[in-house]
């Protein structure tokens, strides 16, 4: 029996991925690192069924999945022989997020843009809990050539990383929050939002000066990650402005001579209403910017200033990771974009 052979069967079985799905997983694995060559022959069902411990309508299964896939090809009373041709298969991406936000609408639909007709892209959720995090990722381990995931308040302990450390550093693909645990063993697109916004504020210092106080704020609908708050902080604090850091403003009033930072768009409606019923002009009497773009906000009340952190770009950037086949560490930057709001 031929070693591919062999060492499946000393090999644990994943009881998530179907049984025909890892003997496919496997052979092809060997094909691509030469391990079996162009033109020898497999075991005959019946062969591989006894000694890997499979059920023959199992070897049989994956036998006629490699090939219609062209990997391996069959001759009349001979048997099965690596044909030599690449497998004609698309490239199966697995993307997993918390929740299916604008943000990571704008992220998801850049990035099955750029990666093309070849590869296909399935979307998971996992309500930003631990449990379904590891419970949809151990699931689909060895369904997917790629994995990539957006890792929103998961903490980095040791059941988390396990998990993640399944999947190999190649086919790892970690987006806008990094696990210094695992940084540098994967590809990896980072942003310090914390750092960005105190840059973002510096360097329009002079628009901020405008207004009295500075408000923060916050939503519970969206993730958003904590460093904004820290960098947010530090400019109010090193800059001597009163600030305040708010939960939403649902019921809430904008105050002439405040600028507002919201995380959330529900909070960017209700501050333009509360402005038009008070008839405070925007830009002037009060400021306010919302946290990335979308097509609307150009437009909206004249135009609204945005910080971004370019999902857009995140998405591409992932796409070329698979489509050039790089393993990356890549820092992406927030801009802003100045509009009659501020």
């Amino acid at each position: 029996m031929m070693k591919t052979f062999s060492e499946f069967a000393k090999t644990k079985l994943d009881s998530k991925t179907p049984k025909y799905q890892q003997l496919i997983n496997s052979l092809l694995a060997d094909i691509e690192m030469g391990v079996l060559k162009t033109g020898e022959r497999l075991p005959s069902i019946n062969e591989a069924s006894e000694e890997c411990y499979l059920s023959r309508d199992t070897v049989e299964r994956a036998y006629a999945e490699l090939h219609r896939m062209g990997v391996i090809t069959s001759i009349f009373r001979k048997g099965y022989f690596i044909s030599g041709k690449p497998a004609k298969m698309k490239t199966k991406v697995f993307f997993l997020v918390g929740k299916i936000t604008e943000s990571n609408k704008a992220i998801f639909n850049a990035f099955v843009q750029s990666a093309g007709k070849e590869v296909v892209v399935d979307i998971f959720t996992y309500n930003y809990k631990s449990e379904n995090f590891r419970e949809i990722i151990n699931s689909q381990l060895g369904n997917y050539h790629y994995y990539v995931i957006m890792p929103h308040l998961i903490d980095e302990n040791e059941e988390n990383l396990k998990c993640l450390k399944k999947i190999s550093g190649e086919r790892l693909i970690l987006l806008d929050q990094v696990l210094p645990a695992l940084q540098n063993t994967n590809s990896a697109i980072l942003s310090n939002s914390g750092e960005e916004i105190y840059r973002l504020m510096v360097e329009n210092l002079d628009i901020f000066r405008k207004y009295k106080a500075l408000n923060l704020v916050l939503t519970e609908e969206e993730y958003f990650d904590s460093e904004l708050i820290t960098g947010f902080r530090n400019f109010c604090e090193s800059h001597n402005f009163d600030f305040h850091i708010l939960d939403g403003l649902e019921g809430e009033t904008v105050e002439k001579g405040h600028a507002y930072l919201t995380m959330e768009d529900t909070d960017l409606v209700e501050a333009i209403k509360s402005a038009q019923i008070q008839n405070i002009e925007l830009g002037k009497e009060v400021g306010l910017i919302s946290l990335n773009d979308s097509c609307y906000k150009e437009i909206l009340a004249g135009g609204i200033t945005v910080m971004s952190a370019q999902p857009e770009q995140i998405g591409k950037k992932a796409a070329g990771f698979i489509t050039e086949g790089k393993r990356q560490q890549v820092h992406m930057p927030m801009s802003m974009i100045l509009r009659n709001s501020l």
